[in-house]
């Protein structure tokens, strides 16, 4: 007896090729591509398979170990500082106000811009000759902190301005996120607990609290996926540098793949990005699970 074909399953096709096509096979590629010796450089070499070997000078490779400190110290800055103040302004926007929807399109400028021209922007704020940031410092008497190292050539200085820049461009995006889940929130639990004679911060910890943890942990997730993939402002506004204080692991992957045209180990980097990626991913998961 022949079963019919469920009509839902059509309506899934395009997703399904969109996933196949722009995540399965360039996975699957760069998969094979991890167990081979492939340098652009030296094409009379061919493409070799020299299996665990790339894998093997990755976890040997004290660089690695080192990009993968400042990926973690800027995933940590960045999410946090986008999760803190997002929440707080998410609390501050969800009471209506004359203007509020003006201000929360004012919020959303940053997001709707490119990340490349964010870099450029925050590049050109923290300019020691005329950025706004190096004046207001000397404006207030702090200018010695800028006086012999600029800001971005500062080895020290460096990654947190671009944590700072980063967290400018997708605070808009936590806040909206949470902002939604607070609008979803039963009004019904409100009015119980107002019946009941509870304060403030007793309806914020007990109800409001809890029943954003689910959104918050989505809004953490998606910026922590996001962040392992950090690139655009960091090219634009270090390079890397000064030296390789802000060269993380993505940073490093373009290197390798086209500053020195190592294919095969560009391609086991990117393999170990992706598995940070699935791991934070179940660690969130049984989070939002418990």
């Amino acid at each position: 007896m022949n079963k019919k074909i469920n009509p839902g399953v059509f309506y899934l096709l395009p997703v399904m090729l969109f996933i196949i096509l722009i995540f399965l096979i360039p996975l699957i590629y760069s998969l094979g591509t991890s167990f081979t010796r492939w340098l652009l450089l030296r094409p009379d070499l061919g493409v070799k398979f020299i299996g665990l070997t790339n894998y093997i000078r990755l976890f040997k490779d004290i660089f690695t170990w080192q990009t993968l400190g400042r990926t973690f110290y800027f995933v940590f800055g960045a999410v946090s500082i986008e999760t803190i103040v997002g929440f707080i302004l998410a609390l501050t926007l969800n009471t209506e106000f004359k203007g509020w929807k003006v201000v929360q399109s004012i919020i959303l400028v940053p997001f709707m811009m490119a990340p490349i021209v964010v870099g450029f922007t925050w590049k050109f704020i923290l300019d020691d000759n005329f950025g706004l940031i190096p004046y207001m410092l000397k404006a207030i008497g702090l200018g010695n902190i800028t006086k012999d190292v600029p800001l971005l050539a500062n080895p020290k200085m460096a990654m947190p301005m671009i944590i700072i820049a980063d967290a400018w461009e997708y605070i808009p995006v936590v806040t909206l996120i949470i902002l939604a889940g607070l609008k979803s929130l039963p009004i019904e639990l409100y009015e119980a607990a107002n019946v009941d004679g509870a304060t403030s911060f007793q309806k914020f910890k007990y109800i409001t609290l809890p029943m954003l943890r689910p959104v918050i942990l989505v809004a953490v997730v998606m910026r922590t996926l996001t962040s392992l993939q950090v690139f655009d402002s960091i090219y634009v506004m270090t390079g890397g540098g000064p030296g390789s204080a802000t060269e993380t692991l993505s940073f490093y992957t373009y290197r390798e793949a086209f500053i020195s045209y190592d294919i095969g180990f560009s391609s086991a980097l990117n393999v170990l990005i992706i598995l940070l990626a699935m791991i934070f991913t179940i660690i969130y998961m049984k989070i939002i699970r418990g």
